[in-house]
């Protein structure tokens, strides 16, 4: 129901879009904007992750406040392939053990996996208040405050039901070996060379996050041949209280990164690219960097209202923590597919009616490599001044 209500108010907005003109419009290399999503994936969640933005500024004394909620589903069992973690299993409750080889050739100590494990099943939300002022026509000030909620949530259903359509199995990879599980359960493991680094079944609801402050100079408005140019900086204001489920929502480090984007216009189309870092001050033996990148592609309906696709990769949270060894068999960083970089296609729609403005779309993870979330379903709405 909530799919088919999403569907109908998009058709709405889009009607009210085609009539919703404004003499006001953007330059003719920066449109509505690229879809505004940062990294859902829930180990993600406590560090600093920039997302996709506009070239385009907020002009010097304007306001911009915004509501933005993403829902992302996501399911990990890298045991999924050997049947050790299935509904038994969890109801017993998860040890490291659960997280060992299960093979007959080695024994003890000998059977921990080297690299990353995980049995991730979650539904999350992340709700974030957003505030942007222009300082000057050319840069931008931004804070934004996010809350955090994690549970079992309503999606894994219809999530198997759409690999059921298309031929997907959910008791093998490609369906993650969602079958061995119960539906909208809550399950956070995060295992290193066989040690929890995470461990969690803990549901909470709304915990405040460590907020981020930006600052975002328009460089240039480009012209009929070069593309517009804008450097987004972002820190991370860190809260070392990380007691209980606090840790899944902060890192209490100081990050801190960087976004540099570009856009170009081409009669109704637009183009955009972005090439990012961020630097991770407590990274609790994860990645230390992450390098960001996005491309996408707006329609203009009218001057106030786009449709957009776009892709976005980010550098894996898990980094490589064992070289390959020939001679040693059970030595070498198993899961090797956490570490690659992640990939997600996404789909929206913008929509700027007088001070209001709208956006909502979803993210889907095509490369399944167990190190992105799955499905994601965003809305942000808001008022500039």
């Amino acid at each position: 129901m909530i799919f088919k209500g999403i569907f109908i108010l998009s058709l709405f907005l889009m009607g009210i879009g085609s009539w919703a003109d404004s003499a006001l419009a953007k330059s003719k290399n920066s449109g509505l904007g690229p879809l505004e999503l940062r990294n859902q994936y829930p180990v993600t969640h406590q560090f600093l992750s920039l997302h996709p933005e506009n070239t385009a500024t907020q002009k010097k004394g304007k306001s911009r406040l915004s509501y933005h909620i993403a829902v992302a589903n996501t399911f990990v069992n890298t045991q999924g392939h050997s049947k050790q973690i299935t509904k038994t299993e969890l109801q017993n409750g998860l040890t490291e053990n659960d997280f060992y080889d299960d093979v007959n050739w080695t024994s003890g100590t000998d059977d921990k996996v080297r690299g990353f494990s995980l049995y991730l099943d979650a539904e999350t939300t992340r709700h974030t208040f957003e505030y942007r002022f222009g300082l000057s026509d050319s840069l931008e000030f931004s804070l934004d405050l996010p809350f955090l909620s994690f549970g079992g949530g309503a999606m894994d259903s219809m999530i198997e039901s759409v690999h059921d359509t298309v031929g997907v199995s959910n008791a093998e990879y490609r369906g993650a070996f969602r079958s061995f599980s119960e539906k909208n359960q809550y399950a956070f493991y995060v295992v290193r060379d066989g040690t929890f680094i995470f461990n969690s079944e803990e549901n909470f609801n709304m915990v405040a996050a460590e907020p981020v402050i930006g600052l975002k100079w328009g460089l240039s408005d480009g012209g009929s041949v070069i593309p517009a140019l804008s450097l987004k900086l972002a820190y991370k204001v860190p809260n070392s209280e990380r007691e209980g489920f606090y840790k899944l929502t902060r890192s209490g480090g100081g990050d801190w990164g960087h976004y540099l984007i570009l856009s170009k216009g081409y009669g109704s189309w637009l183009a955009y690219f972005g090439d990012g870092q961020t630097q991770i001050q407590e990274n609790h033996n994860l990645a230390k960097t992450l390098k960001h990148r996005f491309m996408a592609l707006e329609y203009r309906l009218s001057k106030k209202s786009s449709l957009l696709i776009q892709t976005v990769t980010q550098s894996s949270i898990f980094p490589k923590t064992h070289e390959l060894r020939d001679l040693e068999a059970n030595q070498e960083q198993r899961n090797f597919n956490l570490v690659v970089p992640t990939n997600l296609f996404m789909g929206g729609y913008k929509l700027e009616w007088n001070q209001l403005f709208w956006e909502m779309g979803f993210a889907q993870d095509y490369a399944n490599y167990g190190n992105e979330t799955d499905f994601v379903i965003f809305i942000e709405t808001g008022m500039q001044w």
